[in-house]
């Protein structure tokens, strides 16, 4: 798992750019990344985390974003990487949804 946050976003970047190859040499099904701690999203935080699908389906590993909140869940739809991205909110934000 790769944790994003405010606070660490430049070692979570990190993590994905140079650590990739690395997470992915034992072959998991899945590379977790939680954005619980994000509240925004940079154009880097943007190009790390599409270099890291790609990287990821060339291997045939899922990359998944867990437990953005609501906001974030707003940010990443507008941006257009809910299409893209597998993203699985933060319980309460399923549950404003579901609420809707």
């Amino acid at each position: 798992m790769v944790l994003l946050s405010d606070q660490t976003l430049r070692e979570g970047i990190h993590d994905l750019r140079w650590r990739l190859e690395e997470m992915l040499a034992d072959g998991p099904s899945a590379l977790v990344v939680d954005v619980s701690g994000l509240t925004r999203l940079s154009s880097p935080t943007i190009a790390a985390l599409l270099w890291a699908k790609r990287r990821c389906t060339a291997r045939g590993v899922r990359l998944t974003l867990t437990q953005p909140d609501q906001a974030m869940v707003g940010l990443l739809h507008r941006a257009g990487l809910d299409d893209v991205l597998e993203i699985h909110p933060a319980r309460d934000s399923a549950l404003g949804k579901a609420t809707r």
